[in-house]
């Protein structure tokens, strides 16, 4: 390691915060106005709160590396912390910042798609900075296509959540629900992945039904497909001319997922990496 290298590493040390704070500013300058824009759910005469100081304390919540909402709300009740993120928000301080409470409600009454927008302007940002032009293969960018698991439990969420039936027909039969979402995350760098498209792998009756005939493997693979779909829609639609490598594992490399690939992604059968 070089000395100027060791220095920018004793400096990061010294302030990490405010290092974080140059990086965002460098390449995602619009985070917090693109916060503030997006559509509020909740009536004007009820807030205390912009939708900028709500997204962008949940913003640092990550960057601090808190996973607890309630740990959250308890460490960002530091004066010091208060005027810091007010701050760095570019917002009037106040005295305090969002509740835990209150950040959950206003999430739960808001639109996925206008976080969506949020985080495909960013990524269009990222994609069209050539900064990141090395992370291409063949002039093509690198996009991973997988299910993450959200949620797992005895209890049913919604009507579209997925189930796993253990001990099947017998009397200690037990139903374990699950909620799935399929991301599309573009590859920046070698430790550097930005999602870009998300779609929430979702049942309807008739899919129970015909899914009761097949194995849980089988299932699985028709539920990702589907949702592989739309997943390809969307991303078409917010990225209509992006040139893309899709890395996907074996469950993908069917007929029906490279059809889809080719005519959504502009991507050849060829490039679909298995």
């Amino acid at each position: 390691m070089g000395r100027e290298q060791e220095r920018i590493r004793r400096k990061l040390e010294k302030n990490p915060v405010m290092e974080c704070n140059k990086v965002r500013q460098k390449y995602c300058p619009n985070l917090f106005q693109d916060f503030a824009d997006t559509k509020d759910p909740r009536h004007s005469s009820y807030t205390e709160y912009s939708n900028g100081e709500l997204l962008g304390t949940v913003f640092y919540k990550g960057i601090a590396g808190i996973e607890s909402m309630q740990f959250m709300t308890y460490e960002f009740n530091r004066e010091k912390v208060v005027k810091n993120l007010y701050r760095f928000m570019g917002r009037k301080e106040k005295t305090y910042l969002p509740h835990a409470v209150t950040i959950n409600e206003y999430l739960e009454r808001m639109e996925p798609e206008e976080l969506q927008k949020v985080q495909q302007k960013q990524g269009y940002s990222l994609i069209r900075s050539k900064a990141f032009y090395d992370a291409r293969f063949m002039k093509k960018w690198l996009v991973i296509v997988d299910g993450t698991q959200t949620y797992s439990g005895s209890r049913k969420l919604n009507d579209s959540c997925l189930e796993r039936h253990y001990n099947k027909g017998t009397q200690e039969e037990t139903v374990n629900y699950h909620c799935d979402v399929l991301e599309a995350k573009i590859v920046l760098g070698e430790s550097l992945i930005v999602s870009i498209a998300s779609k929430f792998i979702e049942n309807n009756g008739e899919d129970a039904e015909r899914q009761k005939q097949m194995s849980e493997e089988e299932g699985k693979q028709d539920c990702e497909t589907k949702a592989f779909k739309r997943l390809a829609g969307k991303v078409k639609k917010a990225f209509p001319r992006l040139p893309i490598i899709l890395l996907a594992d074996s469950r993908y490399a069917s007929d029906p997922v490279m059809d889809i690939t080719a005519l959504h992604l502009h991507c050849r059968k060829a490039d679909l990496l298995r």
